[in-house]
């Protein structure tokens, strides 16, 4: 069989989106597959150091400014540049990325003779957002446009295709879970806890709470650094409570930064809630924590839970799609705030019972290699087929 010829688009070049992308397209077999990755670099100009490894593995890469934003003028721009890169390289299969790259993906190929095979991994749907009813509806309605030229759907967890299937987006047989996926060696570490916790500002000897999430009202940092003014309040009424130190982390930078620290200091929590900024040794930051909270107020299927079950931390998670998929409450982690933040502060056996619940489904399902399988398997099928 002759090598496939791939073309991503994509736009949200930020996030788990980006590391799907860069793990898939490094990881895809290249006696096999030929990739061009159709993107932008809008959103952070960091992914210019991406796009030149990219190169470096032999994988063609153009770009096309796309923004987040519905723009019907420039949209229609990068849709005719896209249109032309395909027209050129001529794609067996298309996948478009997200909600942006993924309309402009479909719509770009569905004119190609020969018509390539084309495919949509949404990650997360713009409809799950926080906004207005009335661009929920339209997310929506783009959504089901688009569908009519999606030969199939790539949905990262079980609950991602039961929203598609709620909303009409697309019929189940058009739809194939594919899980997203680790390394998991990756987070076998071992470091000296005090001394790490030393040279990024963390107490030696006190609890600490971590989360790893970009400061967007997304990942809802906010109600982390509420949990954590709230607990340390409770702690003061409840005398009889054991006594804890408890600290608080996190691991990520972005624009609401500065609003999350007057909201720390608001609370009376500042000296307790430490940001520590972006870091690139999130596998070392998880052993340092005592507990991973994921408060987020949406997700796709969060990458952030499967790195914190692999490095063997107890987790509380949001209760919504995404989490559900791998959070079974009590079994694999906790849901909400109370009790389960001072049941794992103050009972360790049950916080690394449910640690360890988790880190073996993680390693037995949620593996980089499983993740490359399923895309191999979906992309030969569509191409024999």
């Amino acid at each position: 069989m002759p090598d496939i010829r791939l073309a991503h688009v994509i736009e949200a070049t930020v996030g788990g989106t980006r590391r799907h992308l860069l793990d898939l397209c490094h990881s895809l077999p290249s006696d096999r597959f030929r990739q061009h990755v159709i993107c932008s670099a809008r959103r952070d100009e960091r992914f210019l150091e991406d796009i030149a490894r990219l190169r470096e593995a032999g994988i063609e890469v153009t770009l096309v400014p796309m923004g987040r934003e519905i723009s019907l003028a420039e949209d229609w721009r990068c849709l005719r540049q896209i249109e032309q890169i395909l027209a050129q390289w001529r794609p067996d299969i298309v996948q478009g990325h997200s909600s942006k790259g993924g309309f402009l993906a479909r719509l770009a190929a569905r004119h190609l003779r020969p018509r390539p095979k084309i495919v949509y991994n949404p990650h997360g749907f713009a409809f799950q957002m926080r906004t207005s009813a009335l661009k929920r509806r339209l997310y929506v309605a783009l959504e089901r446009y688009a569908a009519r030229w999606t030969d199939v759907m790539v949905a990262a967890c079980e609950s991602q295709k039961e929203l598609a299937l709620q909303h009409g987006i697309l019929p189940d047989e058009r739809i194939r879970v594919i899980p997203n996926g680790i390394r998991v060696e990756d987070y076998e570490v071992h470091i000296d806890r005090a001394t790490y916790r030393r040279e990024v500002g963390l107490p030696e000897d006190a609890k600490v709470v971590g989360t790893v999430a970009a400061l967007v009202s997304q990942k809802n940092v906010a109600g982390f650094i509420q949990a954590a003014a709230h607990l340390c309040r409770e702690q003061e009424r409840h005398r009889d409570w054991p006594p804890l130190e408890v600290h608080y982390a996190i691991a990520g930078d972005g624009p609401l930064r500065a609003e999350l620290e007057a909201l720390a200091a608001r609370l009376g929590a500042a000296e307790i809630v430490h940001f520590l900024g972006q870091r690139r040794d999130i596998p070392q930051f998880l052993h340092a924590l005592d507990v991973f909270a994921l408060w987020s107020l949406w997700e796709g299927f969060p990458y952030a839970l499967l790195e914190a079950g692999a490095a063997g931390v107890p987790v509380l998670a949001s209760d919504i799609p995404g989490n559900r998929d791998l959070i079974e409450d009590r079994v694999t982690g906790r849901f909400g705030v109370q009790p389960g933040l001072l049941v794992y502060l103050t009972n360790p056996e049950v916080a690394q019972r449910e640690a360890a619940a988790l880190s073996e489904l993680v390693r037995r399902e949620y593996t980089l290699e499983r993740m490359v399988e399923g895309h191999v398997r979906l992309y030969e099928g569509l191409v024999s087929a």
